[in-house]
């Protein structure tokens, strides 16, 4: 598949990296110099310089025999008229990121289809609907969804003492004939451990696991955490993401207050909001915190527009006795770092952003995806078995799954399973896989 790319920031690179592993034909169009010398340097694709608009800029990259364009520029204008102008020349997919809310929940513009944009993503929405859903699950520093929601995968540090330190993981066999879940990986001082029967768990160590939503409680019992009841939420940085947030949750019961330094700002909010507590202060001021409350917080989350400042803002929570700290990081390598630091989740806007736009581009099998924070060469993938694949009717020990993918559970008709070797996959059923970037190729000609 041949796709232009438009604009060479984190996002931009992160998708032509991944595509161009998975086989893509990928051109990417930045304009400034030196960005397209880092990406030439780094990565096996064409470049082109040059507005991601222009026609020239479009026709040098090959736009007349295009199969997908994605324009994901900082310019939201720059990203909306290479979609129309890509619509004009043919190119039967479209894919633009546009923060500016006026175009993304315009009725009129049918979230972006009436200016020929067949996915429009907001990355604002999309990450602050993943700051919502760790609010909810506060044992968990990453969390993933499959069968909507019935499957979680969550991601977690084991701490000192936690029941399953030290035990290898075959020992756990009777845990899993009352309680099934499986291990689909291990990562170690950032670095990955194979999840087979002889691996032992150690303290630290960032594990992710897949269970039925209903299972969720005592495995994590197992693994020293606990589900606890969220009501008071803290948020810092009432700006696009922090207004989100807000008001999603005052759909629920929760009891939120809202910091924001800006006066006009704060106004604004006020006017916004009606059931959220509005205050004007300093996220990083520990006695502004302290005394609007932040200690008794059930859970914090730091979404400004500065990095250092949520950092910051993160941890004094943490060390005021806040129960869980959430950050936004514009820079998804410093992610597995602030665990270390005593935060307990970190959202990044180009993770998910990406993650949206990869489930689109692999659309008809890929249901959902989850790309793994611990690492980029990995992702959870929920994908329909097709009849008449080659997969379809096998056990999945005979299923010649690729080296590098595991399969976390298996959904027939309105059963969860959490399967073993001998568990069959039948036609129509959907699957929740860990793969590694390597054979997510040979996964989907499996399940073609």
């Amino acid at each position: 598949m041949k796709t232009i790319v438009i604009g060479a920031g984190e996002v931009g690179f992160h998708i032509a990296e991944r595509l161009s592993r998975e086989g893509h034909d990928i051109v990417i169009i930045e304009r400034d110099p030196a960005t397209r010398e880092r990406v030439q340097e780094r990565l096996d694709v064409m470049t082109v310089e040059g507005n991601g608009s222009s026609p020239r800029a479009l026709e040098e990259a090959g736009i007349r025999d295009a199969d997908l364009i994605i324009a994901v520029a900082d310019i939201d204008e720059v990203n909306i008229s290479a979609c129309i102008l890509a619509k004009e020349y043919g190119v039967p997919r479209r894919i633009a990121r546009v923060r500016d809310p006026d175009f993304s929940e315009s009725p009129f513009l049918d979230h972006g289809r009436r200016l020929g944009i067949d996915l429009l993503i907001n990355p604002n929405i999309v990450v602050a609907d993943e700051i919502v859903t760790l609010i909810k699950t506060p044992a968990a520093a990453e969390v993933g969804r499959f069968a909507e929601g019935r499957v979680l995968m969550l991601g977690l540090q084991i701490g000192e003492g936690a029941p399953i330190v030290d035990r290898r993981l075959r020992t756990l066999r009777a845990f899993h004939a009352t309680t099934p879940f499986l291990i689909v990986a291990i990562y170690r001082h950032g670095k990955p451990v194979i999840p087979d029967g002889e691996a032992i768990v150690e303290a630290g160590d960032h594990l992710y696991f897949i269970s039925k939503r209903e299972s969720i409680n005592a495995i994590l019992t197992l693994l020293g955490k606990k589900e606890s009841i969220v009501e008071r939420i803290f948020l810092v940085g009432g700006g696009r993401v922090g207004l989100r947030v807000a008001q999603q949750l005052e759909q629920e019961a929760f009891h939120t207050r809202l910091m924001e330094r800006n006066a006009e700002r704060c106004d604004e909010l006020s006017r916004l909001l009606s059931r959220t507590l509005v205050l004007k202060g300093d996220g990083t001021d520990i006695r502004s915190l302290l005394e609007e409350g932040i200690a008794d917080a059930d859970a914090v989350a730091a979404v400004t527009d500065d990095e250092g400042t949520n950092i910051l803002a993160a941890l004094l929570a943490k060390e005021q006795g806040a129960k869980k700290a959430i950050a936004l990081i514009k820079r998804p390598h410093l992610l597995h770092l602030l665990s270390h630091l005593g935060i307990d989740a970190a959202v990044s806007p180009r993770i998910c952003t990406a993650n949206v736009i990869l489930k689109y581009v692999r659309k008809g099998r890929v249901v959902s995806i989850f790309e793994m924070p611990e690492s980029e060469d990995a992702e959870m993938l929920e994908m329909v078995i097709p009849a008449g694949s080659r997969v379809a009717g096998k056990p999945i020990r005979d299923a010649g799954l690729p080296s590098g993918a595991i399969i976390g559970a298996v959904v027939h008709r309105d059963e969860i399973i959490i399967p073993k070797g001998d568990s069959v996959l039948n036609p129509d059923d959907r699957v929740v896989v860990f793969a590694s970037s390597a054979a997510i190729p040979e996964l989907e000609r499996l399940f073609a």
